[in-house]
């Protein structure tokens, strides 16, 4: 059997900056959300993206997973529910596979659009449908603003975000 070299200096510079980011997420689910009756605008994926980006599928879905059972220890709304715990890492997953080795907006806007119009149109309302005992088609057509809404916002800050992840070289320092 081989011994795997271990790197302390870059496992802690991934563990704290996972821990960074998934604050990040948990400041910004509180603080930075938008809330109305019809629709619920958020920053929240943008510490997720940059988790993708530094660290792919795994790093993302730490920080999607961890910022919400966090973020519900801070800030219960409502109960915790294991299912959209788990719909948010595999959104973490989803960019994560998309953004990690490459940032052209083709792959952006195919993880925009896996998570919106899948995760975000019908997996999401199935789940609130089940935690709330309400009929699916409730969630189902009331989050169609809030899905158009995000789709714009993702598509135009994440490119931004990433490009100046690449400018500033963050990724090769953190990696």
């Amino acid at each position: 059997m081989k011994k795997r070299k271990v790197n302390i200096r870059q496992t802690t510079v991934t563990l704290s900056t996972v821990a960074i980011l998934t604050a990040m997420l948990v400041v910004i689910s509180m603080y930075c959300t938008i809330k109305t009756d019809a629709v619920n605008i958020t920053l929240t994926f943008i510490p997720v993206v940059i988790a993708a980006r530094l660290y792919g599928a795994i790093g993302a879905a730490a920080v999607a997973g961890l910022g919400d059972i966090i973020g519900w220890i801070f800030h219960p709304i409502a109960a915790l529910y294991p299912p959209i715990t788990i719909t948010s890492m595999v959104v973490g997953v989803i960019f994560g596979f998309f953004l990690k080795n490459n940032i052209k907006f083709t792959r952006i806007l195919i993880s925009v659009l896996i998570t919106q119009l899948i995760i975000s149109t019908f997996v999401t309302p199935l789940w609130l449908s089940l935690l709330y005992n309400t009929p699916y088609i409730n969630y189902l057509f009331v989050r169609i603003p809030q899905i158009l809404i995000m789709t714009g916002v993702e598509l135009v800050l994440i490119p931004i975000i990433l490009n100046a992840l690449e400018r500033l070289k963050i990724a090769k320092v953190l990696t």
